[in-house]
C-alpha cells in the first residue's frame, strides 16, 4: 500500500453507484478493512484542514477537528498544534488516547479541547467526525445566542438538529462563571445531545457527523448559514417558512447527502494539493 493510495476507490460523485443517470443507493459506502478506513479518515481530515485553510476558518493556533480512530475506537486523529492548516498532511496527524497522550505520531498537541472531543466521542458513539473551527461568520452569529432560521435551504439543513450552549450560563454557587473543567465538559456534552451543531455562545460553532466528510460540510455550511443570517438581518427583516418536521428527510438520508456534499471539495482539493496524502 503506497502512502498516497486512496480510500475508497470511489471518490467522486460521478463514480457512485448508479443506473440511468440515478444513484442506486444513498447509504455511505462503508470499508470492511479498519487499516483501510483508518487511512481513509486520516486522508479525509488532511483535506479538510486544506479547505478550512481555504475558506478563512484559521485564526492563529485556534480551532480542532478530529477523527474518531476505527481501530481503538476511544482514540481520535487531530492537527498537530502550530503547524498551518495549508501544510496539513495525513503524516502529520497524532492520534490521541482516552487520557489525552499521544500514541502515534510527532507534533505539539493542542490540549484545549482534549476532553471536549473525548466526551462528546465516548457519549455518542456513532460520531467519527467533530469540528470546531474559529470561522469569522460563525463567531459572531453566535455572539447573539441564536440558533439558525430556516432562511435559506442551507440554513434549514440544521432545523430540529442544533443547540445553543450558553456558557455563560454556568455558574457555580457564589455566582462566578464556572470554571471547573469537568462540570464545563459534561454540560457541553448534555447539551450537543444527539444534535449535529452546537452554538457556543460568544465563542462559535461545533458540528459532528457519522463520518468525517459529513462533519466537515456541516461545519462549511454553517459557516456559510452564519454569513447569511449576519447579511440578511443586516439589510431587513427575512421572510421565515414554517417547516413542517414531518417533511424533513430520515436522519441517515440527510447524514448520506452531507457526506456526499463533500465529494466535489475533496475531489478538487487532491488534485491541486496532492502532497496532502503524503
Amino acid at each position: 500500500m503506497t502512502r498516497r493510495e486512496i480510500f475508497p476507490p470511489v471518490h467522486s460523485i460521478r463514480s457512485l453507484p448508479h443506473d440511468n443517470n440515478r444513484l442506486l443507493s444513498t447509504e455511505v459506502p462503508r470499508l470492511s478493512d479498519p487499516h483501510a478506513e483508518r487511512l481513509h479518515r486520516k486522508q479525509r481530515l488532511a483535506a479538510s484542514y486544506r479547505l478550512f485553510a481555504e475558506l478563512g476558518f484559521e485564526v492563529g493556533v485556534a480551532g480542532h477537528f478530529t477523527a474518531r480512530d476505527p481501530i481503538e475506537t476511544d482514540h481520535y486523529w487531530i492537527n498537530p498544534l502550530g503547524v498551518p492548516f495549508s501544510q496539513i498532511r495525513v503524516s502529520d496527524l497524532l492520534r490521541v488516547d482516552g487520557a489525552g497522550q499521544v500514541v502515534e505520531g510527532d507534533g505539539l498537541l493542542n490540549t484545549s479541547a482534549l476532553d471536549l472531543h473525548y466526551e462528546l466521542q465516548r457519549a455518542r458513539p456513532e460520531v467519527v467526525g467533530i469540528a470546531h473551527l474559529h470561522g469569522f461568520h460563525g463567531r459572531v452569529w453566535s455572539s447573539f445566542g441564536r440558533l439558525f432560521e430556516p432562511i435559506t435551504a442551507e440554513s434549514s439543513a440544521f432545523i430540529d438538529d442544533q443547540v445553543i450552549f450558553a456558557r455563560n450560563a454556568l455558574r457555580s454557587a457564589d455566582g462566578a462563571l464556572e470554571q471547573d473543567r469537568q462540570i464545563v465538559t459534561r454540560s457541553f456534552v448534555e447539551h450537543f445531545a444527539a444534535n449535529n451543531l452546537l452554538v457556543w455562545q460568544n465563542h462559535g460553532l461545533w458540528t459532528t457527523g457519522e463520518t468525517v466528510e459529513s462533519a466537515a460540510w456541516r461545519f462549511i455550511q454553517a459557516d456559510d448559514s452564519a454569513r447569511a443570517h449576519l447579511l440578511a438581518y443586516a439589510a431587513g427583516q427575512p421572510v421565515v417558512p414554517e417547516i413542517d418536521p414531518a417533511d424533513r428527510a430520515p436522519k441517515a438520508r440527510r447524514e448520506f447527502f452531507a457526506w456526499v456534499n463533500f465529494l466535489p471539495l475533496w475531489d478538487r482539493i487532491i488534485r491541486q494539493q496532492p502532497d496532502l496524502l503524503d
